[in-house]
């Protein structure tokens, strides 16, 4: 079982910077493929790949199998080509075959890959577990923990020497963070984690020791590392009694957090910000101004538009500012849909909450870049917590883990920017975040498409009403804490066929069936 407690950078929350429908099935999955190709060490020339429960009816979809092809083709989570990686791959000569078990229980974003080539063969298990995030679980016979945040050198011996090992950690020198030994049924599995990946010449002095069998360089999926693992907080009291007694604001205390687990200065920080920032201005403009085909085709792409020039027009019932965020969340979901360039924020189901609820508040306010890169750390900060103790994945949790999480993350956002202060933040989150407690995921067919997109609409019009809320002083009766607490016991009380499976709600409806045998028969 992974556990959800792990201490996630603020841009694994806003972001990652990624191609769509999927930051779970696709984005995870490209990193899952990555860091396999990394660990086999050669181009395979056959892969299988193995999906369970949630993924054995979505990876189509998602792209889930076109993702782990295209990490393993060395391709990075935002390259326009993942969706031609199947086509590449077989231009390769690459033989794919893809086995599906929607009963198992196992965790629902379990990837299992099994690489041949003409030397050798391994067998990789890994879970994405939202957001992007991964951890690979087993290799071969050995069971490991490893989420690719950190650079490693990894060596398989047949017997537990301890003079070799010091001998690798003597050539790694002050590069050396710490050594794993993993026991299996005929030899060891030992990771030397390091500060940085070692040159050629200092792996070719390792390669030639006679007693290891097996070296790989693993390298970080990311650029932030996991420096620190441990948080600076982990829960919303903490990171209030660290702004009190310090006397400091939430987007500083925040920024104290990433520094402290990435090692990263406040300008890399911010900037890191400054590019979500633009990159979520981009998908807005992308999916209002330009033709978004969506790949599985249930809906036309044009719904921002239509929404859009009804608001010039002024032909919308609602007031511009809630108007203009529902058009822009639109926009979002159908610049992800078709495979576009887009934030997860914190995933890529509910990629349009955040982005159009912060760009629409400040307009309206006409807030400075700052203010708004501080709305967003303080976001983030709201996200990291909510993680720390809860998944947020639909396929775990229902799209309250996904939708909900990113409303509750918008309220704080919006609050920040109107002046509030750190208590009205928080209230903001809880009643967000409670408000839509039992939002299943109940996907039409299998694209992030119906009623996904639609969905954001929700997220986006409940952060602004909670938020107005909290700025005159309205609060959670249930501390914001123990909300999260609420979410995580809903999430594990929430039966399978509602965590984005295809099985319950509006994907068993007739037309949804009529759909999904429509969308099958055009994929094949």
């Amino acid at each position: 079982m992974v556990s959800s407690q792990r201490v996630l950078s603020i841009f694994d929350i806003l972001g990652p910077i990624m191609i769509g429908p999927s930051s779970n099935h696709t984005a995870g999955a490209v990193r899952i493929g990555k860091i396999a190709r990394m660990i086999f060490g050669e181009e395979p020339n056959l892969v299988k790949l193995y999906f369970y429960g949630s993924l054995a009816e979505t990876y189509r979809g998602h792209m889930t199998d076109a993702a782990v092809i295209a990490g393993l083709l060395g391709m990075e989570i935002d390259d326009p080509k993942i969706q031609d990686s199947l086509l590449i791959a077989k231009q390769r000569q690459i033989k794919i075959e893809i086995y599906t078990q929607l009963i198992s229980d196992k965790n629902p974003n379990t990837i299992e890959l099994e690489l041949k080539s003409k030397s050798y063969s391994i067998k990789i298990n890994a879970v994405s577990i939202g957001g992007g995030e991964i951890v690979v679980s087993k290799i071969d016979e050995f069971d490991v923990d490893i989420s690719g945040n950190r650079d490693m050198v990894l060596i398989i011996l047949r017997k537990e020497k301890i003079k070799l090992i010091e001998k690798v950690q003597q050539m790694l020198g002050e590069n050396l963070i710490f050594t794993e030994t993993i026991p299996g049924n005929s030899g060891y599995l030992v990771f030397f984690y390091i500060e940085n990946v070692i040159s050629q010449s200092k792996l070719e002095s390792i390669i030639n020791i006679k007693e290891i069998d097996f070296i790989r360089i693993i390298k970080s999926l990311y650029s932030y590392k996991l420096k620190d693992d441990r948080p600076l907080f982990t829960t919303i009291n903490e990171m209030l009694l660290i702004a009190k007694n310090n006397k400091k604001s939430l987007p500083q205390v925040i920024i104290e957090y990433e520094s402290k687990r990435s090692g990263l200065k406040e300008k890399v920080i911010r900037n890191g910000i400054e590019q979500i920032w633009k990159t979520m201005k981009e998908e807005i403009n992308q999916g209002l101004f330009m033709d978004n085909r969506l790949i599985g085709g249930l809906m036309d792409g044009k719904d921002a538009k239509r929404l859009y020039h009804a608001l010039r027009e002024k032909k919308l019932i609602c007031g511009r500012p809630l108007s203009l965020a529902v058009a822009r969340a639109i926009a979002c979901g159908e610049v992800n849909a078709s495979m576009g360039r887009v934030v997860a924020a914190p995933t890529a189901g509910a990629v349009g909450v955040i982005p159009s609820v912060i760009l629409t508040v400040a307009e309206k306010l006409g807030s400075k870049k700052k203010d708004i890169i501080d709305a967003l750390l303080v976001a983030a900060g709201i996200g990291l917590v909510i993680a720390y103790k809860a998944p947020i994945s639909g396929a775990m949790g229902g799209c309250q883990s996904e939708v909900g999480v990113a409303s509750a993350m918008a309220a704080a956002g919006i609050v920040q920017l109107a002046g509030g202060n750190a208590e009205q933040i928080t209230h903001a989150m809880s009643m967000a975040l409670k408000n839509l407690f039992g939002l299943v995921c109940d996907t039409v067919a299998g694209p992030v498409e119906v009623p996904c997109i639609k969905r954001n609409v929700i997220g986006v019009a409940n952060a602004f009403a909670v938020a107005d809320m909290a700025l005159v002083g309205i609060k959670s009766i249930i501390p914001p804490d123990e909300v999260i607490d609420a979410l995580k016991n809903i999430q594990t009380l929430m039966p399978m066929e509602l965590r984005d499976t295809t099985l319950g709600g509006l994907g068993i409806t007739d037309t949804a069936k009529k759909l999904k045998k429509q969308w099958l028969k055009r994929i094949k």
